[in-house]
């Protein structure tokens, strides 16, 4: 919006003039030196605190609720008793399940001592094999009912021992569902698998879940370092590294963004699970490089453009150019991924202004903050360079002033066709305000 308000007096301009550009049109355009200035490339993201490991603790057990060991915001210990549920029915079930495995027991031995007996019977022929046959079935169906017995003496403990909800990790409490006095349900065999009482986690480690634009995800990498604020530390910054880059991309009001999760340490639980913070990543940084403004930068589509303002035509403009050895260089050989896209890439030159003379330079850039571009060869500290409309520019005020035309015209003003390259308006110097549209692909 602000860039379509920054050409309509350029388009009345334009307009008024007939589509005449003065004689002077390169003297109308600002100028820019070539100077040492740090450059640091940063990306921003927007997420929420999370824990990295979540545990909910359920209850296997129903019955009315006794005790409870700890509240929401707690932090316990592994072991440490959380709830405690009415004990007496499980316990009333391991009684009867012991005496039935004493019962079982008792059966087991009395079976053996018969079958004992009856072998000695069956050696004088004084007891028919089917009659053996029987105490030895009888024998086999005692020991399987001591192992019954046995299981239900298990689950019988198991049930008791599961009154009491102990904390499974070391951790905090971060919510709770029930209350002293809350009879509860519990059945196991269905797809809940008991009773929600409380969720923990461990903060001493959380994550950071943001979402970042997919022109920015080629920047980062997993590992890379990570600054972290949050509005209730206004003057903290909490430092980790990305954890993971997710492969799949979520796509919101047309913007397609990637989810990267950050993990960082949380020994003194300052963040907590819900918390907004602002993730910032740089990406690259440049201490002391020779740097333009990026709009100073020209490329094959600014040709037409830049003859029409330099007085010259475009045959002798390229002509300049191939002296100048302007051509398609392959910049990024040997530079990992993160490092070319910081970069921007092409062939670029510039108009320089050397002996009072105006003169196409070619240039090699390197990093980019997104507001000036390293410079690392072609150009001296000190140079002047021409800060001039870039193509993409002159087609936006084309179609708005063939809106213009739609709508009638400008009462006053006879609109004339527009000749290309003449008459055009420059951007103001080479800063870029914050929020500001960034180049697509690389170009200014």
């Amino acid at each position: 919006m602000n860039k379509l308000a920054g050409l309509i007096p350029v388009a009345l301009v334009l307009a008024a003039c007939g589509g005449r550009a003065p004689e002077t049109a390169a003297d109308q355009y600002e100028t820019a030196t070539v100077e040492r200035r740090p450059l640091v490339l940063v990306v921003e993201a927007a997420g929420v605190i999370e824990p990295i490991r979540t545990v909910e603790l359920k209850s296997k057990a129903s019955g009315e609720i006794l005790e409870l060991g700890a509240d929401t915001g707690d932090t316990v210990a592994s072991g440490a008793m959380l709830v405690r549920i009415d004990p007496r029915i499980p316990r009333n079930r391991l009684d009867q399940a012991l005496a039935q495995q004493k019962a079982a027991n008792a059966k087991l031995v009395n079976a053996r001592s018969q079958l004992a007996r009856g072998a000695k019977l069956r050696e004088n022929a004084w007891i028919n094999p089917a009659d053996y046959d029987k105490l030895v079935l009888d024998t086999a169906t005692a020991e399987s009912e001591v192992v019954a017995a046995r299981v239900a003496v298990e689950n019988a403990r198991i049930a008791l021992e599961d009154t009491e909800v102990r904390a499974p990790v070391d951790g905090t409490i971060l919510s709770k569902r029930v209350e002293r006095g809350q009879v509860i349900s519990s059945p196991t065999t269905d797809v809940g698998g008991g009773t929600l009482l409380m969720t923990m986690a461990n903060l001493d480690r959380v994550r950071v879940r943001t979402r970042v634009d997919e022109t920015d995800i080629g920047k980062l990498v997993p590992g890379m370092e990570a600054q972290i604020s949050v509005a209730s530390f206004p003057g903290k910054r909490f430092a980790g590294s990305i954890e993971k880059i997710e492969p799949q991309a979520t796509v919101e009001q047309n913007v397609t963004l990637f989810p990267v999760l950050i993990s960082l340490p949380n020994e003194e639980h300052l963040l907590r699970p819900g918390m907004n913070v602002e993730a910032r990543f740089e990406v690259a940084r440049r201490n002391d490089p020779l740097s333009i403004p990026v709009t100073a930068l020209r490329t094959e589509r600014d040709i037409a453009t830049t003859a029409g303002i330099l007085g010259v035509t475009e045959d002798a403009l390229r002509a300049r150019l191939a002296e100048a050895g302007v051509q398609a260089e392959a910049r990024d050989a040997g530079r990992s991924a993160r490092e070319s896209a910081a970069s921007l890439r092409g062939s670029f030159w510039v108009v320089a202004e050397r002996n009072g003379t105006r003169e196409p330079v070619a240039v090699v850039t390197g990093v980019t903050d997104l507001d000036r571009v390293e410079i690392t060869n072609g150009l001296a500290e000190g140079d002047v360079v021409l800060v001039l409309p870039s193509s993409s520019l002159l087609e936006t005020q084309e179609r708005l002033q063939n809106f213009m035309r739609g709508r009638g015209g400008i009462p006053g003003i006879t609109q004339q066709p527009q000749q290309s390259g003449e008459g055009q308006g420059a951007p103001r110097g080479g800063q870029r305000p914050a929020g500001a549209q960034r180049p697509a692909g690389g170009q200014p």
